[in-house]
């Protein structure tokens, strides 16, 4: 069965509030950033008192955001309720929800006219010649038969607690509780509010308005959200410690408020215990031996290891100097990585041995290994003397 023209108007209309709602959030969240990024730009300035006035926007802004997160999760559930509350609505427990409601306003209003009515009482009481009690009796059977019959019908709101359902009925009071406290003019907001008016009636609507529905309450958090007061002293320093915290800014406020935590003991700060001496690696302290006349002392493992690391740095990166340089080539050539067709790759520098063994068993020979033309020319000699 398709849905009815109603539920498609109310379906359409939240699908265009809940972007809206988000749209909304975003634009609160980045001009709550700017608001942050100026804050610590004041307090790097020292401008406290302008930092504590203007922190005030930024935690309106947060709570803004924070509200239409909630209104948004009741719109999100109306509609994916929106044909069960039409069902509910425009049936027969829908018109019961509207005479219970108007039983509750004409219950909570009853008081004041009756305060009225009796100090209007003395004036009128009895007729000018004493004959009063006739009509007034008349009048006040009329009047406990009246209240009989709304008592009587009474008993229709304590058949079940909810007025259509639990989750919808909180939802429709949340939005017309919000609507003339939200931080900003939705036009789909209040159509949305003209039509749930039309499902749960008017009665019904002026009771969540100031939250005296009888079995439905808003949440805590969003009256405390929609509270129009101003922050305390306790929030703005911590929004402002935070945001200093943040850029990195030194703010002295917050230097006040870490103090309380205590001061931490004096061997973990100024490290008196600490040994002085470079290595802090756990090498084992160096152990007194007794020495005669004649013997050498043996040195300590710290100073045989530094001993043993300095001779394999030597060996490895061997020292710079004109004596180094004396018999050895200035530039050195790492060799190739191993491969498998030449696991063990070895370099032949000029003036090395194995160069010198090579030169004395082949005669003068090039660099690159290839004989010149004079050793050339005597070997061809030599094969020619040869019978």
């Amino acid at each position: 069965m398709p849905p009815s023209a109603q539920t498609t108007r109310l379906v359409s209309t939240l699908r265009l509030l809940i972007p809206r709602l988000r749209l909304l959030q975003k634009k609160d969240t980045a001009s709550s950033v700017v608001q942050r990024r100026e804050l610590s730009q004041l307090l790097s300035e020292n401008r406290e008192a302008s930092a504590r006035i203007r922190v005030e926007n930024v935690i309106a802004t947060d709570i803004a955001v924070e509200v239409m997160e909630m209104v948004e999760l009741y719109c999100e559930l109306l509609l994916a309720r929106a044909n069960v509350l039409d069902q509910l609505a425009f049936g027969e427990k829908g018109t019961r929800a509207r005479v219970r409601a108007k039983e509750l306003l004409k219950k909570q209003t009853q008081p004041q006219t009756n305060e009225k009515s009796t100090t209007a009482a003395p004036e009128s009481s009895g007729s000018r010649f004493g004959f009063g009690w006739l009509g007034g009796s008349q009048k006040k059977d009329a009047n406990t038969a009246a209240g009989g019959a709304s008592e009587g019908s009474l008993p229709l709101a304590d058949d079940d607690d909810a007025y259509m359902d639990t989750a919808l009925d909180e939802a429709a009071v949340v939005i017309f509780y919000a609507w003339h406290r939200f931080p900003h003019e939705l036009r789909e907001l209040t159509m949305l509010r003209t039509m749930l008016g039309e499902r749960y009636g008017k009665e019904f609507m002026t009771l969540a308005q100031d939250n005296k529905v009888d079995t439905i309450k808003v949440p805590d958090r969003l009256l405390k959200s929609l509270r129009v007061r101003p922050p305390t002293q306790e929030l703005v320093e911590s929004y402002l410690r935070e945001i200093a915290k943040a850029y990195g800014v030194e703010w002295p406020g917050g230097e006040e408020m870490s103090g309380d935590l205590g001061d931490a003991p004096p061997e973990f700060v100024h490290g008196t215990d600490a040994p002085e001496d470079d290595d802090q690696g756990g090498d084992l302290p160096a152990t007194p031996t007794k020495q005669g006349a004649g013997s050498v002392p043996r040195p300590s493992l710290t100073e045989a290891r530094r001993a043993s690391e300095t001779s394999e740095l030597n060996k490895a990166t061997p020292p710079r100097g004109p004596a180094a340089l004396q018999g050895r080539s200035p530039v050195s050539v790492a060799p190739p990585a191993p491969r498998t067709d030449n696991p063990n790759p070895r370099v032949r520098v000029p003036g090395s041995e194995a160069e010198v063994a090579a030169k004395g068993s082949t005669g003068k020979s090039s660099a690159g290994g290839i004989p010149e033309l004079d050793e050339l020319t005597r070997r061809f000699a030599d094969l020619k003397r040869k019978p």
